[in-house]
């Protein structure tokens, strides 16, 4: 499937989302499901917010620099904030695809996409891995080169967001990263591809478009994973993504920058109330 990647930050393209993709269902009522993007912006917002709250200048430092930017430049800074953010928000793109089979009346309310063979249903974080390993390059992720190779940005990011339960799995061979008959048969394509593109481009666009990292070092990307799994736990609880959910429907077609504006300002009491704000050091002065 291809995509006219030069329109795809604009904000009116974002409108083609298919909000009947879901992301959650667990803990929801019999036949409701959350939209995918709405969990996708609500993961973004806590780790926007995890820069602040959760981490300590010395792990600033350590995104910042491991990214190839200076940690002393305050729009480098804000820079890889913004792209810590969008890394965590296209964590489950990979829930485009076989994962929607999982809920039936949830999958049958789909229309114009290409069946999928129940037989090679991959899991979300496969898809997601195979996925970003292919995309990130056309979106300008190791220009220089084809993504292949292991230690570029566009593997390193693929890799690291296919990890966000906790384990990084083992990464897609060089021929299924080169075969669009293989891609296609594990991931879906047409509408399927065209949507998992969009959803990367809305969660991008509502963050400012940080642009591409020239580097991603090891330590930089699995502090990255750190961030990524504590934002995804935190969103998912079943009070927030409740409460998202009665704030997206009651106002119905809820626009993509009005959704992000409720889910940061509410990721600051996640990390609070789960005890996760960096701690405070009192002195104390001896009796």
């Amino acid at each position: 499937m291809e995509v006219d990647r030069a329109v795809l930050p604009g904000s009116q393209l974002c409108s083609g989302l298919d909000c009947a993709l879901w992301g959650k269902s667990e803990g929801l009522p019999p036949g409701v499901v959350y939209p995918l993007i709405g969990h996708l912006l609500d993961v973004a917002a806590v780790a926007w917010w995890a820069w602040d709250l959760h981490l300590v200048d010395v792990q600033r430092r350590v995104l910042v620099t491991g990214m190839g930017m200076d940690p002393d430049s305050a729009k480098d800074r804000g820079r890889a904030r913004a792209l810590l953010a969008c890394w965590a928000g296209w964590h489950d793109v990979g829930k485009i695809g076989g994962f929607q089979c999982k809920d039936v009346e949830a999958y049958e309310l789909l229309h114009g996409y290409d069946s999928l063979d129940a037989g090679v249903v991959s899991s979300h974080g496969h898809v997601t891995h195979l996925f970003l390993a292919h995309a990130l390059p056309a979106l300008g992720y190791d220009a220089d080169g084809d993504g292949l190779a292991l230690v570029s940005p566009a593997r390193r990011v693929a890799q690291m967001l296919a990890g966000h339960h906790g384990r990084y799995p083992a990464p897609p061979s060089r021929r299924a990263l080169r075969s669009t008959a293989i891609r296609d048969r594990e991931l879906g394509a047409g509408e399927w591809e065209r949507q998992r593109h969009l959803h990367l481009a809305a969660v991008a666009d509502v963050l400012g478009g940080p642009g591409v990292p020239p580097v991603l070092s090891v330590e930089a990307a699995v502090l990255a994973t750190e961030v990524v799994v504590l934002s995804d736990w935190l969103a998912s609880q079943e009070h927030h993504v409740e409460a998202q959910l009665h704030a997206m429907k009651s106002i119905g077609g809820d626009p993509l920058e009005s959704h992000w504006d409720r889910a940061l300002e509410a990721a600051p009491a996640l990390i609070g109330d789960a005890g996760l704000l960096v701690p405070q050091w009192k002195e104390t002065p001896l009796a």
